[in-house]
């Protein structure tokens, strides 16, 4: 499959894109398909823009995050875009730039960490512009930051970087902390969260930026067909994440930190069964994708650098961490971890909720039953159908795409786990994923046995329950 990037204003795609489907960010943003509020970022600091090699990557990001999230995977949705393992597509972007020479230089090194990323087989093309995106006066007027700061910090709402905004902020760290919001609702829970923090910690300088990115329908596609090209797997959306904190870091000043607070577990993404291969959780902390993205951002010129200070650690280890602390007693429960937070609508619960049952959230409630932090809810207090059990199982078994797939998948996880002692098997399974040292797998090896003894605690625990 083939998509084509418009920035600023519309170009006829050229001949070797021309069946390509098209996404626009035009600056009359009702004409585009691609709509983004970047501007909110260097506004907030009283730039009129970014340098020009952090303006590239955020529309590179934003046009990867367009493709994954509108190219569906399913063969029985498109053709031309999938290998016949119903997961894998092919897919040839072609993006303009500012500093193309640049962006030659890296496309390799590119390619194999998209590739890793999400799973697909990319092919990247960059053609040259000399467009500037919104970059003229503006009227509107914006609340500015103060700009003394120590790092930027990814702020996803989530209980990870909850926690880590917690750390940093303790430590006495001055921090910028940037978000990125899909839907309303999400924008004002991460709002919320992080004043319960600000509040707790008003001796250091904070401040937050959240924007957006919302890719619509792409063009050149038959209407018939326009209901398929969904996809909800969006496994690059912390790669805008990431571009949206670095022109933030490029505000600040050079050398100055992007903070990606993750534990090691979900980022090492071991398949939980063989018939998931991987695809249980973003890729985006993987030590071998951080580094891969860092040598890209140091090819770009971009003095900047990617840092999880949670890698090796567990959830339930990061929770441990901050577990007395006052806005961990008052927001973790308000954290959102779902993979699916909006699904809730359907059985009268208020957006966004953590559904309970998904793989982020069963590792969510391993982590806060490891610390005993027992007032956080879930769908199944509007749904007793949805509380953990072999009830729930049985119901929700008609297929891998029902309710309790991702249960049934730790369920298994945990046999296999539980039947292979002994360490060398696990560091095996690490060695095929590739992409780590032998110093990296014999610490992620520690870091896997504890998560899968975090998940048997409460899976046992909920068992429990009567």
């Amino acid at each position: 499959m083939k998509i084509w990037i418009n920035k600023t204003t519309y170009s006829v795609p050229s001949s070797d894109f021309s069946n390509a489907l098209v996404f626009n960010m035009l600056d009359e943003n009702p004409k585009s398909n691609l709509k983004t509020n970047f501007e909110e970022i260097w506004r907030r600091f009283s730039k009129q823009n970014v340098e020009s090699i952090y303006e590239d990557f955020l529309v590179f990001a934003a046009s990867v995050y367009a493709t994954d999230k509108r190219v569906p995977r399913s063969s029985s949705s498109i053709t031309g875009s999938e290998t016949k393992d119903n997961w894998t597509r092919k897919l040839e972007l072609c993006v303009p730039v500012l500093n193309l020479h640049q962006w030659l230089s890296v496309k390799g090194k590119l390619e194999k960490a998209l590739n890793f990323l999400s799973g697909d087989i990319w092919t990247l093309t960059f053609r040259e512009t000399e467009e500037r995106y919104r970059d003229l006066e503006y009227r509107k007027k914006y609340h500015l930051i103060n700009a003394k700061f120590d790092g930027v910090c990814l702020f996803s709402g989530g209980l990870d970087s909850f926690s880590g905004a917690i750390k940093l902020l303790q430590d006495g760290k001055n921090i910028c902390f940037v978000g990125c919001m899909e839907y309303n609702q999400l924008n004002n829970r991460i709002l919320e969260l992080y004043q319960l923090v600000k509040q707790t910690y008003n001796n250091v300088n904070s401040d937050i930026i959240v924007f957006s990115t919302n890719p619509k329908v792409p063009d050149n596609i038959d209407d018939d067909f326009k209901s398929r090209f969904t996809e909800n797997t969006s496994r690059s959306r912390s790669l805008l994440f990431i571009a949206g904190a670095i022109a933030t870091a490029s505000l600040i000043g050079n050398n100055v930190p992007m903070y990606i607070p993750e534990n090691g577990f979900i980022g090492l993404n071991i398949p939980l069964t063989q018939s998931r291969l991987g695809s249980c959780s973003t890729r985006t902390t993987h030590i071998f994708f951080v580094h891969l993205l860092n040598d890209v951002l140091h090819g770009l010129g971009i003095p900047h650098k990617i840092e999880n200070f949670y890698a090796y650690k567990t959830k339930g280890e990061i929770a441990e961490e901050i577990k007395d602390t006052k806005p961990f007693l008052e927001g973790a429960g308000r954290t959102i971890s779902c993979s699916h937070p909006t699904q809730g609508r359907i059985d009268g619960a208020p957006v966004p909720i953590n559904c309970g049952y998904c793989f982020p959230c069963l590792i969510r409630r391993a982590s806060l039953h490891k610390v005993g932090y027992c007032t956080d809810s879930y769908l199944d207090s509007y749904n007793s159908n949805y509380k953990l059990s072999t009830t729930f199982i049985k119901k929700y078994y008609s297929s891998d795409s029902g309710r309790a797939k991702d249960l049934k998948a730790i369920l298994a996880a945990l046999r296999r786990y539980l039947q292979n002692s002994n360490n060398d098997f696990f560091m095996k399974e690490m060695i095929k994923l590739g992409g780590l040292s032998i110093d990296d797998i014999k610490q992620f090896n520690q870091v896997y046995t504890k998560s899968m003894e975090e998940l048997k605690n409460m899976i046992i625990s909920q068992a429990q329950k009567k």
